[in-house]
């Protein structure tokens, strides 16, 4: 490459970008880019970058520059441009413009960040819509140029227009861009756009810009891995998010004097919004960084901000798109913006390192304050009180913490068990969801279950298990799974027997004939323990009473879900496999009781089979508080069944679907396939106990199921 000497730089006379723009006429940009020929001078200023940049005719070239930029805006003229050199020398002189300023070069400061203005619109414009630009501006050095502008203290101090032209730059540049993406991630793009989210009116100026490269860099997986990596990013975007909010809340919604300041704040601040929402949900780790009771505290801020706020009309027909919405959403709102927030706050409460939060005073009284029962019914009340139930279910998953909330707040527990679960005629679903799934975990404890059941939530959840939505409806079986294995076990067999149509005949028709795992498989856990407490009862303080239940208890099937349990569920879930040949054995030895001569008649093919031939369609279709998950974390009781809220496996291998509970009872005794060997042993504990049993009436059961169990099933037991 040719350099002219300083002398030569310095001589009068105007430069060749000087002259290209007085070429230039009024006619239309792509006329009269063509009549200016634009080559000759792109091609000296490539072989002259250093004339090109010289005092005496920088700002010709900044203007030049500048044209090009305006002239960029139409894709006409840009499909023209890309045919040129022009990517490479903007490239060329960005690169050298970039150094110089970062070299503290004083000389001519201000016309060189004038150039550096014009070469970064000319990237913006360049690389608009034009994959070809972008690529070719990545290739000569361009992209990673512009991270180190974003990174220079230049932007900070002039976010007009340095920092506008170089966000505007990144976006444009990278946007549905992988490469060009990765390369602004590379070179460290990605912190310069939290920090540039900072107060003060120019820098509000170009929060759109900002949020909306940060959103799409943020696509990127590189981008998880930096928010990872820095441990301020993450409370930054969330500190300006509650910022934002506290100052849309001075400005209020008065617009009538022209101020576009609060349209341009909430624009921003939902952009960012999301923003936080997936990179929390792509990231466990950028969610530890967040659990800090100051955090949790702002995040309930930017709920309550949202939660005041009206759903726009222009918002209301996108609410019901699928895209419209956050991943994994904990509970449907009419507002998506706070059903993001609501997801940070579940997502970052749900991590074990946000189990200290618990004992911050300050987050615990605005907790408690969110779920105050006198506003229960106000629709934003009831959507804050969700949220709060959901964030202490959370923190709320060890025993001491499940017993601490109980004892030193009863009037939360009863709040819990009387208004937010047990009043459906006033509190809406998803907060009765929320509620039932704090109170799910709160009694796992065992010093809370009798406390619960006192306050009289066995008789409220076998209520509320009658409802159509299926979570709630999950919920309280488990509820009532665990208030029934502990002290409380009468009270909760009562509850469900109560009246004469019972919560558990009710129960027993679901799990016999729904194909929602949750349902079944739980709603069968819960009648196998109140067969083994009824039928076998240890607590010599209420064995009576419980034996009491067996008349009652003898008047329903309680065989047919065991039964279908096993033949549905068995392989993917062995202990529930377990617990239900556990349960048939002691139904199978209760006396007068017609339990013995439904299992011999399930023996026989022609009955059992039906049990397990999955249902055509699911009962009913589930509304949209069906789609939602339970809580993130479940007790250690739980555990066995982390999957029994999946959805039925669409097929079924033909092996099983043919094979009557004779089959798989024998399988069970030779133990084929992964068997757990106590599961074979209490096959053969069955087994015994239905040859037991059919001795002292053969004539009270099903011929040949009597002689399946004679022929097939004894001589393996």
């Amino acid at each position: 490459m040719v350099h002219s000497t300083k002398a030569q730089r310095e001589t009068a006379g105007p430069s060749p970008a000087a002259q290209w723009l007085a070429a230039l006429d009024s006619r239309p940009a792509a006329a009269s880019l063509a009549a200016a020929q634009l080559a000759p001078m792109l091609t000296h200023m490539l072989e002259h970058p250093d004339q090109a940049l010289a005092s005496a005719h920088i700002v010709a070239t900044a203007k030049t520059f500048k044209a090009l930029a305006d002239m960029g805006r139409d894709a006409a003229v840009r499909a023209q441009l890309a045919a040129t050199d022009l990517a490479r020398a903007t490239s060329t002189l960005l690169r050298q413009t970039e150094a110089d300023l970062s070299n503290n070069n004083s000389s001519g400061r201000a016309e060189r960040v004038f150039l550096l203005v014009q070469l970064l619109r000319c990237v913006c414009n360049q690389s608009a819509d034009h994959d070809g630009a972008r690529a070719a501006l990545l290739e000569h050095g361009a992209v990673a140029a512009v991270a180190r502008v974003l990174c220079s203290d230049d932007v900070a101090r002039q976010p007009l227009p340095l920092g506008q032209a170089a966000f505007g730059a990144a976006l444009n540049v990278a946007l549905d861009h992988a490469d060009c993406a990765d390369a602004l991630l590379a070179a460290g793009a990605l912190p310069p756009h939290v920090r540039a989210l900072q107060p003060g009116s120019d820098a509000l100026a170009i929060w759109p810009l900002v949020c909306t490269s940060l959103d799409n860099l943020c696509e990127r997986e590189a981008a998880v891995a930096q928010l990872e990596q820095d441990v301020a990013c993450a409370p930054a975007m969330l500190q300006a998010l509650a910022a934002n909010a506290r100052a849309l809340a001075e400005l209020g919604d008065d617009e009538s004097d022209g101020d576009d300041e609060p349209q341009v704040r909430r624009g921003a601040m939902r952009t960012l919004l999301w923003v936080l929402c997936e990179a929390l949900e792509k990231s466990a780790v950028v969610r530890q960084q967040l659990c800090e009771p100051a955090h949790v505290l702002l995040l309930l801020d930017v709920l309550d901000h949202y939660l005041a706020q009206p759903v726009e009309p222009a918002e209301t027909a996108e609410l019901a798109a699928p895209d419209a919405q956050p991943p994994n959403r904990p509970m449907p709102q009419q507002n998506r913006y706070a059903d993001a927030a609501a997801q940070m706050l579940v997502g970052v409460s749900g991590e074990d390192a946000a189990l200290a939060l618990f004992d911050d005073a300050a987050l615990t009284a605005r907790l408690l304050a969110m779920l105050a029962p006198e506003r229960a019914g106000d629709r934003t009340h009831d959507a804050r009180a969700a949220a709060a139930a959901l964030c202490l279910g959370n923190l709320a998953r060890t025993d001491a913490h499940c017993e601490h909330v109980v004892r030193a707040h009863p009037q939360l527990a009863q709040a819990l068990v009387g208004v937010w679960l047990g009043d459906a005629q006033t509190v809406d679903v998803r907060t009765r969801h929320a509620a039932s799934g704090l109170l799910k975990n709160l009694c796992v404890a065992a010093a809370n279950k009798q406390r619960l059941a006192d306050m009289g939530l066995a008789a409220v959840a076998a209520r509320c298990m009658r409802t159509a939505v299926v979570p709630v409806q999950a919920n309280c079986i488990g509820i009532l799974r665990h208030l029934v294995n502990g002290a409380s076990a009468l009270q909760t067999a009562q509850a469900l027997l109560a009246g004469d149509a019972c919560a558990l005949a009710e129960l027993l028709d679901a799990v016999r004939s729904t194909d929602i795992d949750g349902i079944r498989c739980e709603g069968t856990r819960l009648v196998a323990a109140v067969a083994k407490k009824a039928f076998l009862p240890r607590a010599a303080a209420d064995a009576d009473a419980l034996r009491a239940l067996q008349p009652r208890l003898a008047e329903l099937d309680l065989v047919t879900p065991l039964v279908r349990l096993i033949m549905l569920d068995g392989q993917r879930h062995p202990l529930l496999q377990q617990e239900s040949l556990v349960a048939l054995t002691v139904l199978a030895s209760a006396p007068a009781a017609p339990f013995a001569a439904r299992l011999v008649c399930l023996l026989v093919p022609a009955n059992s089979v039906p049990l397990a031939t999955p249902l055509a369609a699911a009962e009913g279709t589930v509304a949209a508080e069906g789609a939602v998950a339970t809580e993130d974390t479940v007790a250690a009781e739980d555990t066995v069944a982390t999957e029994d809220a999946v959805a039925v496996e669409d097929t079924v291998a033909a092996e099983d679907t043919a094979a009557g509970f004779d089959e798989l009872l024998a399988r069970l005794l030779r133990q084929e396939g992964a068997v757990w060997p106590q599961t074979t042993l209490q096959a053969k504990s069955l087994v015994a106990q239905l040859q037991h049993a059919v001795k002292q009436d053969p004539a009270a059961h099903d011929s040949l199921g009597l002689e399946i169990l004679h022929t097939k099933l004894s001589p393996l037991a």
